[in-house]
């Protein structure tokens, strides 16, 4: 599926004319024909595009989704976790019950895509949002047993018995209710301290391809913990790739075309795309290939990547005959550089 500049620009100008809503979120969702729920992408992604005036600003808001957002116009300020100021294709995560605030503090429309995890969530029945000033309150509120209790029944001091030699465990009730915290802050990475990493002249020798990685998601190497991002590419002079065949995996992959042009095959089907255009560029195990133009390219992929490795579920096929890989649970891809940079 693929949603063009002119299609996002329209939108863009649509909410930027309608009244401010109450909680200040003008914000339309980008749905397949064929989502299996009312507001996704792909059957586990929502993207949305949200729109902020200048100084304007949402209600605080918060939601067991995990979120990844892009700003693709303007400016503004995200006060999660503390806060930061966004520019242009900087990315940043808010992560799940997190209350937040988006606010345009520029001079032109701020533009972002937020890609969030809340279609599963619906489809599990489990969904959870809430807005108002009291989401911003970290402060827990008492559970009414004493110190001495809850020292007591924490999984620090939980029964935890070997049964077999092979690892077989049982662990009390306490390892479900009290788990171990693994931090994950709000992060930002700023466009301005990605661009000088990325290859910008044929030949250099810089790698094409960077994960914008969040050490809170360890093995599952995401940018949250359902998705990772990439920003890819390369510069004006690269040789085209001539290639007939692709790769697949089953995460399923969302490009939005920050500059350049080209098509991508994606099961035998052409699409063309250019900067600005948003494209489901791999549903899950499609095979796909990307070529791009003589001037290179630039690309935000976006992959529920981290979900199927903590799932087990992650196979990844290289090369059209080689083999079927599961990632993470048995020695991965090796000697792999970019993204089919040989003919084959």
């Amino acid at each position: 599926m693929l949603v063009t500049r002119e299609a996002i620009d329209a939108e863009i100008e649509r909410l930027g004319r309608i009244p401010r809503p109450a909680n200040g979120r003008r914000c339309s969702v980008i749905v397949h024909p064929a989502s299996r729920t009312a507001n996704s992408f792909t059957p586990g992604t929502q993207v949305a595009l949200s729109v902020l005036l200048p100084g304007e600003r949402t209600a605080p808001f918060k939601t067991n989704a995990n979120l990844l957002e892009i700003c693709i116009g303007g400016s503004g300020r995200v006060t999660v976790d503390g806060s930061f100021d966004t520019a242009l294709h900087d990315v940043w995560t808010v992560p799940s019950m997190r209350g937040h605030v988006h606010e345009n503090n520029g001079s032109t429309p701020w533009v972002r895509l937020t890609y969030s995890n809340g279609p599963l969530l619906e489809l599990l029945g489990v969904l959870f949002e809430e807005e108002g000033v009291a989401v911003l309150e970290r402060e827990r509120p008492h559970d009414g047993l004493s110190q001495e209790h809850r020292r007591k029944y924490a999984w620090e001091n939980a029964p935890d018995i070997q049964l077999t030699q092979a690892g077989a465990r049982l662990r009390g009730y306490e390892y479900l209710t009290d788990i171990s915290v693994v931090p994950n802050p709000a992060l930002h990475w700023p466009w301005k301290e990605v661009w000088p990493h990325l290859s910008h002249e044929a030949g250099d020798g810089k790698r094409r391809i960077w994960l914008l990685y969040h050490p809170g998601t360890e093995r599952r190497n995401g940018t949250t913990g359902t998705y990772f991002a990439t920003i890819g590419g390369c510069p004006a002079g690269t040789p085209l790739y001539t290639g007939a065949h692709g790769h697949r995996h089953t995460s399923a992959s969302i490009n939005y075309h920050i500059s350049g042009h080209g098509h991508s095959v994606v099961d035998g089907v052409r699409v063309d795309w250019k900067a600005g255009d948003l494209l489901l560029s791999a549903p899950g195990w499609s095979e796909h290939a990307h070529y791009h133009g003589e001037e290179g390219w630039r690309v935000l992929t976006v992959q529920d990547h981290p979900l199927h490795i903590a799932m087990g579920s992650l196979l990844w096929q290289e090369k059209y005959d080689g083999p079927i890989l599961a990632l993470g649970s048995e020695e991965g891809q090796k000697g792999y550089t970019a993204p089919r940079t040989q003919g084959d």
